[in-house]
């Protein structure tokens, strides 16, 4: 029997903006930390990605995203943003989930920390004339999930580039430790898909943080 290997991806942008405070300008672009208590998203969710398959002669796991290195570039209008890199490696063939790692430098993108993940594909909302696919990163699945919202044109063929979406947190979902000096503490408690989903729709609307590419290597 072949055993076919699996294509996946996964993304930590979330670390590329600490906030130490709430306090934000209105014409600021924003990243806050989007947490919840358990992951949201499950092999249930068909668009959950990678994601096993079988047939008569082989089985594995699959995406709809690329593995390789990929290049974040800020928005011009993101004073606060900055080039890094991520690479997306597959776990296996047996149990599907996605490596990803994060470092400022490609070069250093072997040693650096890495955690598992998936991609969902969360819904889709219209921008201007367009319906947009809606994305987020799940990282992590103990003690909960942190998200990344993420948003592309639709297309059929494998995701390659995937555009960053700012980060607000809704009235009512930011926690916030008081006396620990200047570490922040602060992220947004989302509990439910519904709400997820629901800010993802409202960030679509905000210009964005940059765009994540997949980089073809050097022949």
């Amino acid at each position: 029997m072949r055993h076919r290997r699996a294509w996946a991806i996964s993304l930590g942008l979330v670390t590329f903006i600490q906030l130490s405070s709430p306090a934000l300008a209105d014409d600021e672009l924003t990243v806050e930390r989007i947490h919840s208590a358990l992951p949201l998203y499950t092999f249930e969710w068909e668009q959950m990605w990678p994601r096993s398959f079988s047939s008569e002669d082989e089985f594995g796991c699959t995406s709809r995203v690329a593995f390789g290195d990929w290049r974040f570039t800020p928005n011009p209008e993101n004073s606060s943003g900055a080039q890094h890199w991520e690479r997306f490696t597959n776990y296996g063939v047996f149990h599907c989930a996605a490596i990803m790692t994060t470092s400022a430098e490609q070069g250093e993108l072997g040693g650096a920390r890495w955690e598992y993940g998936f991609f969902v594909q969360l819904g889709a909302a219209r921008k201007g004339r367009v319906t947009w696919e809606l994305w987020a990163l799940q990282k992590g699945v103990v003690p909960g999930s942190e998200y990344t919202l993420l948003a592309r044109e639709p297309s059929d063929a494998t995701i390659e580039r995937f555009t960053v979406l700012q980060q607000v947190c809704p009235s009512g979902t930011r926690l916030e430790a008081k006396g620990l000096d200047i570490w922040g503490t602060s992220y947004c408690a989302i509990n439910s898909r519904a709400e997820l989903l629901s800010l993802a729709r409202k960030m679509l609307a905000l210009p964005p943080m940059g765009v994540i590419e997949k980089v073809v290597p050097a022949s």
